[in-house]
């Protein structure tokens, strides 16, 4: 939040009197480079992974680039976001009901869901089973954050996002954000996938792995409140279309052999007299019959991962000192895998 901007001259004013300079608070450092950070925790995950693209894409942290900090001009209500340049050349009378919010560097990379290298796991678990293709394509669909696809892209990926919130093409609307990055390339797309049409034809097919992390949750999707309650719309994932004609575009946007795997993360639910989670319900919305029915052979349905979870948060340091049994009711985690049939 900005503060009152006419009182900063006279607060400058203030700190530069000697007799107030004496009591002042020395400037605390800047924060470390979030890359760097990043690097720090990539050799942290490092003995969790076994899989080579997983340790490729660990090691790929060396190459991203320390961003800079964004502004992102925000109409909540009309579902507007645009970046600084694209606020600059709007009319004066169109700036008016725009409200600026600056995001630092963390940002960027984090989103508002933690590390973007918690994505490895998805990786490890896909790797076993993929195909090996020159240049593969990649969708992750709810992606959140640029992080994993500019990771992907050093690791030689054509890497594509597609999420439905529209601070992500004004945060990632810079030069060197998406476009070819090291030996691949990442883009961003802003939409509902599949029901626009449109989209979906500029996201086009032939990809070798679909994720989806923390988005398709059996909870956000078809909701099971308590009796007598009821779930916010906004607080749920709308596909736009059945799950059929949903499963149905992922195995045609995939190649023939090619994985899609769910993976979720998820808190412990509400107890029953208390306001429902949909995001604490991280099952797969989609039947393990639908799956094969949708052609599909299933590698792997709802298993737990909850283990791996914990120790990975604890090396990026999200435990809080926490032990493993406090973690264990903390979060849990499931993921499905599941391969299109040649």
């Amino acid at each position: 939040m900005r503060g009152p901007i006419l009182l900063l001259p006279v607060l400058a004013v203030m700190l530069s009197s000697p007799l107030l300079a004496q009591d002042a608070k020395p400037a605390e450092p800047p924060p470390p480079p979030v890359t760097e950070k990043m690097r720090t925790d990539a050799e942290a995950l490092a003995p969790l992974v076994k899989s080579d693209l997983a340790k490729q894409f660990l090691a790929a942290t060396a190459q991203l680039k320390e961003p800079a900090p964004r502004t992102v001009y925000r109409n909540r209500e009309k579902g507007i976001a645009l970046s600084k340049r694209q606020f600059d050349a709007l009319p004066e009378g169109e700036k008016e009901s725009l409200t600026p919010r600056e995001y630092p560097p963390q940002f960027y990379y984090e989103t508002g869901y933690g590390s973007p290298l918690v994505y490895v796991r998805l990786l490890d678990l896909a790797a076993p089973h993929m195909r090996t293709v020159e240049r593969p394509k990649l969708l992750d669909f709810g992606f959140g954050s640029i992080g994993q696809l500019q990771l992907l892209a050093h690791c030689g990926f054509d890497a594509h996002g597609v999420d439905v919130e529209p601070v992500f093409a004004a945060l990632y609307s810079e030069p060197g954000d998406t476009g070819g990055i090291g030996k691949g390339a990442a883009s961003v797309h802003i939409g509902q996938w599949p029901a626009d049409a449109a989209l979906a034809e500029r996201i086009g097919a032939g990809f070798s792995l679909i994720t989806s992390k923390n988005t398709l949750k059996k909870g956000y999707i078809h909701p099971s409140p308590p009796a007598g309650q009821t779930v916010d719309p906004k607080k749920l994932v709308h596909l736009g279309v059945s799950d059929e004609a949903y499963l149905a575009r992922v195995h045609d946007a995939l190649l023939p052999g090619g994985v899609f795997i769910i993976y979720n993360i998820c808190p412990p639910q509400a107890a029953p007299d208390k306001e429902y989670i949909p995001w604490a319900d991280g099952l797969s919305p989609f039947p393990r019959e639908m799956l094969e029915k949708s052609g599909f052979e299933v590698l792997a349905f709802d298993a737990v991962d909850q283990d791996w979870v914990i120790e990975c948060f604890e090396k990026l340091g999200y435990a809080e000192g926490k032990s493993r049994a406090e973690l264990a009711e903390q979060y849990f985690c499931w993921f499905t895998i599941a391969r299109r049939k040649d």
